[in-house]
């Protein structure tokens, strides 16, 4: 008989969150992205920039990351804002994508003091290069670039822009089927 007692774990991951202003923008480009594309749109609420996923962790280390992010804010990681300036498809993993021409400095240097504090203190996340990218529709066919459309996707008239002040730590979840996240902990960037 296997007496062994199940570690009870969450999946998790770093973000930031757009603004109000930013988010209602992005979810407009995911209808228009839906329109084009077929698939599923994300939700308005679950609209995200990854810094750094982490996946399967057990509770009882969900205090040592809230530490590791506490180490990370006082090391002064200045607010930046970030841009949305362009829509693409991930044809291997069906999502379309929006995405920046120029990544903000203020943004690697957050991604890169999170991921060297998390594998300083012996968290497992997957250390490929960082793209940053928040996926707008699932599931989806976009269609092959054409002549007169240059990808097939919708282009932005003027770039998306939302001030970055703060990151979070997210837990994420299934209720009725549906993917959603609830915050752990809030952590301000400094200026």
């Amino acid at each position: 008989m296997n007496t062994a007692v199940k570690e009870e774990t969450v999946r998790v991951f770093f973000a930031i969150w757009p603004d109000a202003a930013a988010q209602k923008q992005l979810i407009e480009l995911a209808e228009r992205l839906e329109a084009v594309c077929d698939g599923r749109k994300a939700r308005v609420e679950n609209i995200h920039l990854t810094l750094v996923f982490l996946g399967e962790v057990s509770v009882d280390r969900l205090d040592a990351l809230c530490q590791v992010a506490n180490k990370v804010r006082d090391g002064g990681v200045q607010a930046f804002d970030f841009a949305v300036e362009e829509v693409h498809y991930w044809k291997h993993n069906r999502i379309a994508y929006a995405g920046t021409t120029k990544v903000p400095q203020g943004l690697l240097d957050l991604a890169n003091a999170l991921q060297s504090a998390l594998f300083a203190a012996g968290f497992a996340f997957d250390r490929q290069a960082y793209v940053p990218h928040i996926t707008l529709v699932r599931k989806t066919r976009c269609p092959a670039p054409s002549i007169e459309l240059r990808t097939g996707l919708p282009e932005l008239a003027q770039p998306i822009v939302w001030p970055v002040r703060e990151w979070v730590l997210v837990k994420s979840g299934q209720a009725n089927g549906r993917s959603g996240y609830t915050p752990i902990g809030r952590w301000p960037l400094a200026g």
